[in-house]
This record gives C-alpha cells, structure tokens and sequence, in this order.
C-alpha cells in the first residue's frame, strides 16, 4: 500500500517534459514533429523575428515569434483566416528557466482545444542540435479538433 501512494506522489509532482521526433520531413509543420527555426535579427542582433506558415486541417496559419534583448520579449502570434492568438513573455532575468503555457482560444463553433507553451529550459533533456548556436525558446503548440487526430509542433526558435 506504502507503494501505491509512493508511484501516486511521484506522478503527482513529477514534471513531464519530452520531445517530439525530427519533423523536418513535414512541410505542412502540424504532425507533432519538432522542428529547427532560425530567426532573422537586425544588425546589432537585438530585436529578431521568425515567421512561417503551418497548415492543418485544411487551413493555413501564419506563427509569428519575436524576440528582443533589451527588454528581454518573447511573443508569439498565431493567426488564420477567423481566429488569432497572442501570448506575450516578458521576463527581468532571461537566465531564470521558465515554463509559460495557455489554453485556447477554443473555437466556440467546434469542439477545439489548443494548448500552447514557450520554454526556455534547455537543459541535457535533448542535445540541441550544432547548427543552432543559440537557442532562443522552445515553441510548443497541440491542437485537437473533436476527436481526430491531434495536430501540433515543436520549434526549437535559435539565433544562428
């Protein structure tokens, strides 16, 4: 019995935290995959920005991410024909790991859920790839309409 409310405190208090296969084969960006983007900075590397489109379902949206240094700012925009998202982090230490997740918008005429998160903890749970030299946040967005399958991706945001 000790050993049954041992494994149930663990799952309790235990944080997941996995990633997804390479999704680098998937142009549509939406079959859980994780993805490498690099973003393109000014001249002095103190504001950058990414932007691409990922289709599912039959609709395209169009993911915005952008960073500044000074001040620190990570936002990300998401926007289709009929509905937008925007989830700003604003943060006074960008040393300090963070974790930032919201849930929607939910499409009042359908059975959606959207659950969306920014991360900063690059710790040894994945070994960053060479070619991003300095990441920036991961980029985590899971989508469900009704009972299909789930849609989403994984972005590694770095500054080459």
């Amino acid at each position: 019995m000790l050993s049954a409310k041992v494994l149930i405190l663990l799952f309790l208090t235990i944080q997941a935290k996995g990633f997804w296969d390479d999704g680098s084969q998937d142009p549509t960006y939406s079959h859980l995959g994780l993805y490498q983007k690099n973003l393109t900075c000014n001249d002095a590397g103190t504001t950058c920005q990414l932007c691409y489109v990922a289709t599912a379902r039959g609709r395209r949206y169009l993911h915005v991410i952008q960073y500044s240094v000074e001040p620190y700012n990570l936002a990300y925009h998401s926007f289709s024909g009929y509905v937008g998202s925007k989830s700003s982090f604003v943060q006074d230490d960008p040393s300090q790991t963070f974790r930032f997740c919201v849930d929607g918008p939910a499409d009042e005429r359908a059975t959606w859920k959207v659950l969306f998160c920014l991360d900063n903890d690059f710790s040894a749970a994945m070994p960053l790839p060479p070619t991003c030299s300095q990441p920036v946040a991961f980029v985590s967005l899971l989508a469900r309409f009704s009972d299909e399958e789930m849609a989403g991706q994984q972005i590694l945001a770095c500054i080459p």
